[in-house]
């Protein structure tokens, strides 16, 4: 009791003074190297090592593996087994005449070994079905990687975005504070009406407030951003643009569909499944039919406590049964409810086609909506620009109001903005269109994975 008492009291300490060095900010570090420049390549790499659901789908898959190579052990290969025991069992408590009689155990030891090597095929379709799932695993890693990546694409173009938009709300306060400045100026010598310095203020004072905005929506992507790669939040990096604004001259569609057909992921894990709905329905079959299975074993054992040979038997095994259920009617229903369920896998998976092609459409829509706007959007930019650099010289030569110059203004920051978001969701658009016909959107190998 003194024992469990010290040792209560010296592991409460330990706790304590773990506790105590336990500090918020020893909880909010970060425990991997700090880095501030990347490219869109050296961001997703990193992304993909700090991820901590990449590390379980890894696990997962690495399950997955041993799990198919313990399938051609358990469907071919022997078995064995090993025993050691021993007993004492007594009638009454006066048969124990002596300690000696009381600690002296019967001891045995035994091994087993089995081998079947014949149930009509059922191993085969059990380990081709374990070999269909290892397939599927592997696959669906595939496709999670490319799905995180579109995620790590756009995170990586949201905070690039962001950072175009603050310089942006910049440049607009700059010249709406130059702006008000020299209204200002203008209207204590008499030549600017209340009004116009009025509207010069309110235009100052609104591109503060956007400033403000675009700020805080970059310091919310930078938080996010730097989380996603487990480094202090604030921690300011810089982004190499690799935003191209022309797009290759897509393929015809019926190419693309091609391409879709034999290289998505979602449609080779579903060849897959119906490969294993064609076994499990053979092997739904079988288990309505009569059963035949040939083993090979053999045996051994002796008492360790005696002086006695070791006992060996071994031979073959054969048997048969058949389960007729109710006169084989419940049999003959289970048969018919296995193939409208093998028929019902192959309905869905043309209805699944069906959508794989309307997805492609889609993306291939998209990519072209998206090329066309920034087309239009660069005409509108240009646009904008010389309309408010006209506007700016007539309103300081008296010819335009200051409501004109605001005007001007807004629409030259609206079509900057309305650029800087196209080009970057170009990007975006280029690579879901090439995950929507099956091409790989990225170069990885296993093992540089965390």
């Amino acid at each position: 009791m003194k024992n469990t008492l010290v040792l209560g009291v010296l592991l409460s300490c330990t706790i304590g003074a773990y506790a105590a060095t336990f500090t918020a900010s020893r909880a909010l570090s970060s425990p991997t190297e700090v880095q501030t420049h990347f490219t869109r390549d050296s961001f997703l790499r990193r992304y993909l090592q700090e991820s901590v659901q990449v590390k379980a789908r890894k696990n997962a898959l690495l399950t997955a593996r041993a799990n198919y190579q313990n399938a051609f052990v358990d469907s071919f290969l022997p078995s064995f087994s090993v025993s050691a025991g021993g007993s004492k069992t007594y009638s009454r408590p006066d048969n124990v005449h002596s300690f000696d009689e009381f600690t002296h155990f019967d001891t045995s030891a035994s091994a087993v070994g089995s081998w079947n090597v014949f149930n009509m095929g059922k191993s085969m379709l059990s380990y081709q079905d374990s070999a269909l799932t290892f397939q599927q695993a592997q696959i669906s890693f595939d496709d999670f990687i490319d799905e995180t990546v579109l995620a790590a694409v756009d995170m990586y173009y949201h905070l690039l975005l962001r950072q175009k938009l603050l310089q942006v709300r910049q440049a607009d306060l700059e010249i709406n504070r130059k702006q008000y400045e020299q209204d200002k100026v203008l209207y204590d010598n008499g030549l600017k009406t209340r009004s116009d310095l009025l509207s010069s203020e309110t235009s100052y004072r609104s591109s503060q407030l956007s400033l403000f905005s675009a700020q805080s929506d970059y310091a919310n992507a930078l938080s996010a951003f730097n989380v996603a790669l487990n480094q202090p939040t604030e921690t300011e990096v810089t982004l190499e643009d690799s935003s191209e604004k022309s797009v290759p001259t897509l393929p015809s569609l019926d190419s693309d569909l091609t391409s879709a057909l034999a290289r998505r992921h979602d449609v080779l894990e579903k060849r897959l499944e119906l490969q294993q709905q064609d076994i499990a329905w053979r092997l739904g079959k079988l288990n309505t039919m009569p059963a035949l299975s040939v083993d090979v074993f053999a045996s051994t054992g002796r008492g360790l406590n005696r002086h006695e040979w070791w006992n060996y038997n071994y031979g073959v095994s054969a048997g048969v049964s058949f389960d007729l259920g109710f006169l084989y009617l419940d049999k003959y229903r289970t048969r018919q409810n296995l193939w409208r369920t093998h028929e019902n896998a192959y309905l869905n998976f043309e209805q699944f086609l069906r959508g794989v092609r309307d997805a492609v459409v889609q993306a291939r829509n998209a990519l072209l909506l998206k090329t066309k706007s920034l087309e239009i959007s660069e005409l509108r930019l240009s646009a904008a620009v010389q309309k408010f650099e006209a506007t700016q010289t007539k309103y300081k030569n008296g010819l335009m109001s200051a409501t004109d110059l605001t005007v001007a203004q807004q629409s030259m920051v609206s079509a900057q903005i309305d650029h800087a978001t196209l080009i970057t969701e170009l990007e975006t658009t280029k690579l879901r269109y090439l995950h929507a016909i099956g091409d790989p959107i990225f170069d990885y190998s296993l093992e540089e994975l965390p």
